[in-house]
C-alpha cells in the first residue's frame, strides 16, 4: 500500500551537513514524500540553503522561527507541520540512503501490527565515511509482549531507532517529546507499549558521530533540549528514570502488562545508571564533578 511519508528535519545552524541531509531525502526511491524543514532561528547559511531547496523542489516545505526555542521544541514542530500518515525524523547531520523509505514502508505493509520500522544502521564520520556498522540485526523490538520489547530496548541502547518510519496514529497516541535528556527513550517506550517494531536488513540509515557531538554532554546537553532550563536543578538522569515509569503508565496496556513493564524499568535501565543519579545530586549541591 502506498502512503505519503513525511520527513521532519529540525535544524539550527546546520549549514555544514544540511545539503547532504536534504539530498539524501530527496533522492529516496519512494516517490510519495514530503520534507518539512523547521529552522530554529539559524544565524549561518541554513536559511539560504533551505529556501533554495524549497524553490527547486515542491516536496520541500521550509518554515523559519526567528529565535532558537530549543531542540525539543523544534522536533515537536516538524511533527505538527506534517500531515502524512507516516512520519520520520531526520537529524541534519545524518544520511538516509535511497532505499530507506521504501524498505521501511514495505516492512510496515508486511506487518500491520508494527508501530514503526527501521533499517539497520552504519556510523559515519565528518566525511561521510562509515567507520562502524551497528550489530542491530536482532534488537528484539518485535518481541510478542510490551515488557519484553521495553527490556530489549533498554539493554540494546538502541535509541537511534526513533529515526525510523512511524505510523502517525501511533505517534499521535504518545505524549509530545519532553524537553529533557533521554526524550527519545521515553518516546520509544510509549511506542513499544503499543506494538512491535521491525528492523529491516537494509543498512540504509547512516548516523553521524563527530567530536562536536561527543563534547555536548552535561550542561550543554540540557541546554540543547531547553535553552532556558536550570542546569543545576535539571536532575537529567533522575527525571529520565521517573519518566520511563510514567511512560508506561500513560499507555493503554492492561494493568498486568503495565506491572510487568514497570518491573523491567528498574533492572534494565535505572539500576545500571545509579551513578547518573549520584551526579544529579552532586550537581544540585554544587559538588564539582
Amino acid at each position: 500500500m502506498v502512503a505519503s511519508l513525511g520527513f521532519g528535519l529540525p535544524v539550527y545552524n546546520g549549514e555544514r551537513f544540511l545539503p547532504g541531509a536534504l539530498d539524501s531525502l530527496l533522492t529516496q526511491d519512494y516517490e510519495d514524500i514530503e520534507v518539512v524543514v523547521s529552522d530554529n532561528g539559524s544565524t549561518d547559511a541554513t536559511e539560504e540553503i533551505c529556501r533554495a531547496a524549497a524553490a527547486a523542489d515542491p516536496r520541500v516545505r521550509y518554515v523559519r522561527e526567528e529565535t532558537n526555542r530549543g531542540g525539543t521544541w523544534n522536533y515537536r514542530r516538524v511533527v505538527e507541520l506534517s500531515a502524512s500518515p507516516l512520519f520520520s525524523w531526520m537529524a541534519v547531520d545524518d544520511l538516509k540512503l535511497p532505499t530507506f523509505a521504501s524498505s521501511c514502508v514495505a516492512a510496515l505493509d508486511a506487518r500491520p501490527d508494527a508501530v514503526f520500522a527501521m533499517t539497520r544502521t552504519g556510523i559515519i564520520d565528518g566525511d561521510d565515511v562509515v567507520f562502524e556498522e551497528l550489530n542491530d540485526a536482532d534488537l528484539g523490538l518485535d518481541a510478542p509482549t510490551a515488557p519484553e520489547r521495553i527490556r530489549n530496548l533498554y539493554r540494546s541502547l538502541a535509541a537511534h531507532v526513533m529515526y525510523g518510519v512511524i505510523r502517525r496514529p501511533a505517534l499521535d497516541r504518545t505524549r509530545p517529546l519532553l524537553a529533557m535528556v533521554g526524550d527519545d527513550v521515553v518516546l520509544l517506550t510509549e511506542l513499544l507499549c503499543q506494538g512491535p517494531a521491525v528492523v529491516v536488513d537494509d543498512r540504509s540509515f547512516l548516523q553521524r558521530r563527530i567530536p562536536e557531538q561527543l563534547s555536548m554532554q552535561g550542561q550543554e546537553q540540557v541546554k540543547w533540549h531547553a535553552p532556558s532550563a536550570s542546569v543545576r536543578f535539571a536532575f537529567p538522569q533522575t527525571r529520565l528514570n521517573l519518566e520511563l515509569y510514567r511512560a508506561v503508565a500513560t499507555t493503554d496496556l492492561p494493568f498486568r502488562q503495565k506491572a510487568r513493564a514497570w518491573a523491567q524499568v528498574g533492572p534494565a535501565w535505572v539500576f545500571p545508571r545509579w551513578r547518573g543519579m549520584a551526579r544529579d545530586v552532586a550537581t544540585a549541591v554544587g559538588v564539582p564533578g
